[in-house]
């Protein structure tokens, strides 16, 4: 008798723990974005998405991994912040847009390629700030956070 109440009590606490840890990993997964941005062919739809996604998880670490349209929209500034900006629609560009500035530092850990085929971003940032609208436009400040530090 003593080994079967031995054996459900070990039986009890295995399942405890694994809804733990179940419930664990689902509070702490880092929120992700992926995809291409820009005003295309679906009106700027996941760049709208972008926007949407950046202001629910205010003040969080993201996962973003993002392709650029074209290279008109952003640069790396005298300030070091690497921006780039879209309007919220291309037809009607008084109606304000959308600023993400990235404060760069040296050995800042972020993915980001330049070549003509990929215009790249990728990495983990940190939501320090968001203003707006301003003359219509919202503006976004994230910092690169190293993986190691989440």
């Amino acid at each position: 008798m003593e080994i079967a109440i031995g054996v459900f009590a070990l039986l009890v606490g295995g399942i405890a723990l694994f809804f733990q840890i179940k419930e664990y990993q689902k509070n702490n997964k880092i929120p992700q974005f992926k995809g291409r941005i820009g005003i295309d062919e679906n009106d700027g739809i996941v760049t709208k998405k972008l926007f949407e996604f950046v202001t629910k998880n205010q003040g969080k670490i993201i996962f973003i991994d993002i392709y650029f349209d074209n290279d008109k929209n952003y640069e790396i500034n005298e300030n070091s912040k690497f921006c780039f900006s879209y309007y919220f629609d291309a037809r009607e560009k008084l109606i304000g847009g959308i600023e993400y500035l990235i404060d760069v530092k040296s050995g800042d850990d972020f993915f980001y390629d330049n070549r003509q085929a990929s215009k790249r971003l990728k990495g983990n940032f940190k939501i320090i700030g968001f203003s707006g609208p301003q003359m219509g436009w919202f503006s976004v400040i994230m910092k690169p956070v190293r993986i190691e530090d989440i």
